[in-house]
C-alpha cells in the first residue's frame, strides 16, 4: 500500500531540528510539547525508521534521520512556494535590501535563496555597509529595507534579536598575549569597534588596529591567521575561532540589538514579503543558537 508522507509531520520533524528543541518547537509550531512528540512518533511509524536519538540533551540526527530531513525541507519549501503563487502570482517590483557584511554572512544565504525561488518576478538589490550608513539610506528613502545593529543614539527599527559581543580570535595562535593588543575592526562609525575601543580604554589596556576592513572576509583571514583579535556577536563565531574574556584580561562587552528598519512612506507589498522572509530567517538563527548554547 502507497504511503503518503504529512507535511504536518514533516515541519514538526525539522522545527524539533532547527531548534535543537521540542520545547521550543512547540512554541515556534504554537502546540503543545506532548503533540509535537506525537507527530514525531507518527512519523518515525510512517517511515518505519528512528529518526532521531534522545538519549542526550542535544536533539541528534539517526541516519535515516539525516535523509528524510533533506526531502522534508524541500517538501516544505516546495509547499510554500505554491501557496505563494497562488496568493501572491504578481508579486513583482524592485526591492533594495542593506545590510552590514557580517550579518550578510549569516542570514542572507537562505533569505536570498528562497526570496528568488518564491518570488522570481522581485529584483532584489543588497547593498552592504555599516549600519550607521544603512540607516541614513533607509531614513532618506534610499533603501527600502535594512537588517543592521541598533544605533545608540538612534532608537528606532524593530527589534529582532539581542546579542552578546565577545572577543574573539584564533584558536591556533595567541595574539591576545601581545601589547598593545593587535585588533581587527570594522571601519570608524562601527558599533562594535567603538563598544571594544571603550572597553579598553576604561580598563587601560593599550590596543593598536592591525587591520581595517568593511568586509568580514578580510577579517576573518587577518584574525584567522592569528594577525588580531576582533569583536563579534557570540552566535556568530566560527568554528575555528574561540572566545576570549576575563580569564585573558579583556574587559566585559555589552550586548547590542539586532533591528529591522523599513523606508517612510507606503510598505510596497514585495518590502513586505521580504521584511517576513529575513524575521525568520533571524528567529530560526538564535533557535539554532540558543539549542547549541544550551548543551
Amino acid at each position: 500500500m502507497l504511503k503518503y508522507l504529512d507535511l504536518a509531520l514533516l515541519q514538526a520533524f525539522a522545527a524539533v531540528v532547527d531548534s535543537g528543541s521540542f520545547t521550543r518547537a512547540a512554541q515556534y509550531l504554537c502546540r503543545t510539547q506532548s503533540a509535537v512528540s506525537m507527530q514525531l512518533r507518527k512519523l518515525e511509524d510512517l517511515s518505519g525508521h528512528a529518526l532521531l536519538l534522545r538519549d542526550s540533551r542535544k536533539i541528534v540526527l539517526t541516519d535515516e534521520g539525516e535523509i528524510l530531513l533533506g526531502y522534508a525541507r524541500r517538501m516544505i519549501r516546495l509547499n510554500e512556494e505554491a501557496l505563494v503563487a497562488l496568493n501572491q502570482p504578481h508579486a513583482q517590483g524592485h526591492v533594495r535590501l542593506g545590510m552590514p557584511d557580517d550579518y550578510a554572512h549569516q542570514f542572507l544565504p537562505g533569505v536570498l535563496t528562497h526570496f528568488a525561488h518564491a518570488y522570481p518576478r522581485v529584483q532584489l538589490e543588497v547593498i552592504g555597509a555599516l549600519s550607521g550608513e544603512l540607516l541614513d539610506r533607509v531614513e532618506a528613502g534610499n533603501l527600502d529595507v535594512a537588517l543592521i545593529t541598533r544605533q545608540p543614539k538612534r532608537r528606532r527599527g524593530k527589534v529582532l534579536r539581542t546579542e552578546h559581543l565577545v572577543w574573539a580570535g584564533s584558536r591556533q595562535h595567541r595574539a591576545f598575549e601581545s601589547t598593545p593588543l593587535p585588533l581587527a575592526l570594522f571601519p570608524d562609525g562601527c558599533v562594535f569597534r567603538a563598544h571594544a575601543l571603550s572597553a579598553l580604554d576604561a580598563d587601560s589596556i593599550p590596543w593598536r588596529i592591525a587591520y581595517t576592513s568593511q568586509s568580514f572576509a578580510g577579517g576573518k583571514i587577518a584574525v584567522s591567521s592569528g594577525l588580531a583579535l576582533t569583536v563579534v556577536a557570540q552566535s556568530m563565531v566560527p568554528p575555528e575561532w574561540r572566545v576570549f574574556g576575563a580569564e585573558h584580561q579583556l574587559p566585559r562587552l555589552p550586548e547590542i540589538e539586532i533591528a529591522l528598519h523599513r523606508a517612510p512612506g507606503t510598505l510596497a507589498p514585495a518590502v513586505a514579503l521580504l521584511e517576513t522572509q529575513l524575521v525568520e530567517a533571524v528567529q530560526m538563527a538564535q533557535a539554532a543558537y540558543s539549542a547549541d548554547d544550551s548543551c
